[in-house]
Protein backbone atom coordinates (compact mmCIF):
# COMPACT_ATOMS: atom_id res chain seq x y z
CA UNK A 1 0.00 0.00 0.00
CA UNK A 2 1.08 3.31 -1.10
CA UNK A 3 0.29 6.54 0.47
CA UNK A 4 1.36 10.51 -0.67
CA UNK A 5 0.24 14.08 0.55
CA UNK A 6 -2.43 16.04 -0.17
CA UNK A 7 -1.21 19.85 -0.49
CA UNK A 8 -3.06 23.05 0.19
CA UNK A 9 -4.06 23.57 -3.37
CA UNK A 10 -4.73 19.85 -3.78
CA UNK A 11 -1.58 18.75 -5.85
CA UNK A 12 -0.51 15.36 -4.67
CA UNK A 13 2.22 12.98 -6.39
CA UNK A 14 1.83 9.85 -7.18
CA UNK A 15 4.24 7.86 -5.88
CA UNK A 16 7.04 5.62 -8.34
CA UNK A 17 5.24 2.31 -8.00
CA UNK A 18 2.14 3.68 -8.63
CA UNK A 19 3.58 5.56 -12.04
CA UNK A 20 5.05 2.45 -12.75
CA UNK A 21 1.59 0.57 -12.17
CA UNK A 22 0.11 2.73 -14.35
CA UNK A 23 3.02 3.17 -16.93
CA UNK A 24 2.79 7.05 -16.54
CA UNK A 25 6.06 9.77 -16.89
CA UNK A 26 5.79 13.51 -16.64
CA UNK A 27 3.34 15.46 -18.85
CA UNK A 28 0.74 11.96 -19.06
CA UNK A 29 -2.87 12.22 -17.55
CA UNK A 30 -4.57 10.60 -15.76
CA UNK A 31 -8.57 9.96 -14.93
CA UNK A 32 -10.00 8.93 -11.57
CA UNK A 33 -13.33 7.30 -11.23
CA UNK A 34 -14.90 7.68 -8.11
CA UNK A 35 -17.86 5.30 -6.65
CA UNK A 36 -19.19 4.50 -3.61
CA UNK A 37 -16.42 2.46 -2.12
CA UNK A 38 -13.26 3.55 -3.89
CA UNK A 39 -11.56 5.67 -6.37
CA UNK A 40 -9.54 4.41 -9.54
CA UNK A 41 -6.94 6.10 -10.92
CA UNK A 42 -6.68 5.14 -14.68
CA UNK A 43 -4.22 6.39 -17.08
CA UNK A 44 -5.38 8.41 -20.39
CA UNK A 45 -4.64 7.19 -23.56
CA UNK A 46 -2.12 9.39 -25.15
CA UNK A 47 -2.47 11.48 -28.52
CA UNK A 48 -5.51 11.81 -30.30
CA UNK A 49 -6.05 7.57 -31.43
CA UNK A 50 -9.61 7.80 -30.17
CA UNK A 51 -10.14 11.23 -29.67
CA UNK A 52 -12.80 11.20 -33.05
CA UNK A 53 -14.44 8.13 -32.15
CA UNK A 54 -18.18 9.57 -31.04
CA UNK A 55 -19.09 6.92 -28.53
CA UNK A 56 -16.16 6.94 -26.57
CA UNK A 57 -15.95 11.08 -26.00
CA UNK A 58 -20.02 10.78 -25.13
CA UNK A 59 -19.13 7.87 -22.43
CA UNK A 60 -17.05 9.84 -21.30
CA UNK A 61 -18.91 12.90 -20.24
CA UNK A 62 -21.03 10.34 -19.47
CA UNK A 63 -18.65 9.24 -16.27
CA UNK A 64 -17.33 12.88 -15.83
CA UNK A 65 -20.94 13.84 -14.84
CA UNK A 66 -21.35 11.55 -12.71
CA UNK A 67 -18.16 11.68 -11.01
CA UNK A 68 -19.18 15.13 -10.53
CA UNK A 69 -22.35 14.02 -8.97
CA UNK A 70 -20.39 12.23 -6.80
CA UNK A 71 -18.01 15.30 -5.42
CA UNK A 72 -21.27 17.39 -4.95
CA UNK A 73 -22.56 14.32 -3.05
CA UNK A 74 -19.36 13.41 -1.11
CA UNK A 75 -19.47 17.35 -0.05
CA UNK A 76 -22.79 17.12 1.45
CA UNK A 77 -21.56 14.23 3.80
CA UNK A 78 -18.60 16.08 4.98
Amino acid sequence: MYQSKIFVNGSTTLPKPVRDALGVKAGDRVRYVISEDRVQVLKMPSGKAHADDPALLEALDAAEDVMDENRTLLRRLK
